[in-house]
């Protein structure tokens, strides 16, 4: 496949041509007797990589499997670390690593070191049959915490750490702030992730691991952090603040929750310095069942892979926080180098996992989306996985 005209991260127009799944020529005017595809001067992406996707309502069936591929596919994402909700036995998983492999997206299943009942799994197990990563809560205990990072050490696996202490939020629901003191919600203090970054940077260091900070939503977390941490934070926690609860609105009912504008603007500007390495959708669907009721009860969570291409052009590219390739270091290039992925950069020789998107045209958040009264802009229109259209 030759596609032509085409600006390249946004830039200069140039052809790509593709062979056997890969990228062999960049340049002008080239030619080729295969398929020829006109971009018309359409931007020219690698395809999003998300360390942090979960399945509709946090529930496994082949119905919610392919509609998150379908939805991955529509938002840019051609590879995702897919969370643990799942809580499967060790023949279970084998099989569900077996449908994963049928998926036209890459899919790398993440486990909890915990099952439903508080047991440790049986990680050597799962790990020997496909696992791919760790995920830790910090708040675990210190046995917890110490086996975890032996087993990774061992089978060489990174640990994601969602760091938060609950003991010190009595069940909070939102950042513990004036709009939710004016709404009479709970909070979420920021001590309950700050303090939690300090002592999991300090037990890495002791173990020798490596630790993904999962979801970091503070000024204060990227602070306490070094620059050879790594660090994943969610894109609306870089658009919105914890103003967006007003009125009781359960789309802004996130976790970890949004913050003060003074920590979304230093995650911006954290993210412009190169300090975040992972950028993700945070997507964690609910039925709107689940979301449409009392803030206390609704569930948390975001439906946002569809829009996460839309909304990083919208709201970091449009606005000149970022030019396409260096946003691109944390959407793509950084997460497909963490998986071991020949792609994730525009580059001969590098996999053809590419996306032509439309930064012209605008598009519509659905109702119940945090987005609704936002305008969007940019659309995926062609997702080549491998050099094959996808969509």
């Amino acid at each position: 496949m030759l596609i032509k005209n085409a600006k390249i991260y946004g830039e200069n127009l140039q052809d790509l041509l593709i062979k056997d799944g890969k990228i062999v020529k960049i340049g002008a005017n080239l030619d080729d007797n295969d398929e020829v595809l006109d971009a018309q001067g359409m931007t020219l992406l690698p395809s999003f990589v998300d360390l942090y996707v979960n399945l509709k309502n946090d529930k496994f069936s082949l119905s919610n499997l392919e509609l998150l591929e379908k939805e991955c596919l529509r938002g840019g994402v051609g590879a995702i670390i897919l969370r643990d909700c799942m809580d499967f036995d060790e023949e279970s998983f084998s099989l569900f690593l077996q449908n994963l492999k049928t998926r036209k997206i890459q899919i790398f299943p993440s486990i909890c070191a915990l099952d439903k009942q508080g047991k440790l799994k049986n990680l050597a197990t799962l790990f020997n049959k496909g696992a791919h990563a760790l995920e830790l809560k910090s708040s675990s205990n210190a046995n917890i915490l110490r086996v975890g990072m032996q087993y990774a050490l061992m089978k060489e696996k990174s640990i994601f750490v969602k760091c938060h202490d609950e003991n010190f939020d009595d069940n909070g629901v939102m950042n513990d702030c004036e709009t939710g003191f004016e709404l009479g919600l709970a909070g979420m203090s920021a001590v309950a992730e700050s303090s939690e970054v300090a002592k999991i940077q300090e037990i890495a260091k002791f173990y020798g691991v490596k630790v993904i900070f999962d979801l970091l939503s503070l000024k204060r977390s990227i602070e306490l952090l070094e620059d050879e941490n790594l660090k994943l934070i969610s894109i609306h926690h870089l658009i919105k603040d914890d103003s967006a609860c007003a009125g009781f609105n359960t789309a802004a009912k996130l976790n970890p929750p949004l913050r003060s504008k003074e920590d979304k603007e230093s995650l911006k500007q954290a993210l412009k310095q190169g300090k975040i390495d992972f950028l993700s959708s945070l997507h964690s669907a609910k039925s709107i069942s689940l979301k449409d009721l009392a803030f206390d009860e609704a569930a948390f969570g975001i439906h946002s892979v569809c829009e996460f291409m839309s909304l990083c052009y919208t709201f970091l590219i449009k606005e000149d926080l970022l030019t396409w390739q260096n946003l691109c270091k944390a959407t793509s290039q950084n997460p497909s180098e963490f998986l071991g992925l020949n792609s994730g950069i525009i580059e001969v020789g590098k996999e053809a996992n590419l996306v032509l998107f439309d930064q012209n045209e605008e598009i519509s958040a659905p109702k119940s989306s945090l987005y609704a009264n936002d305008k969007l802009f940019g659309k995926v229109k062609l997702h080549l996985v491998k050099g094959e259209k996808i969509i």
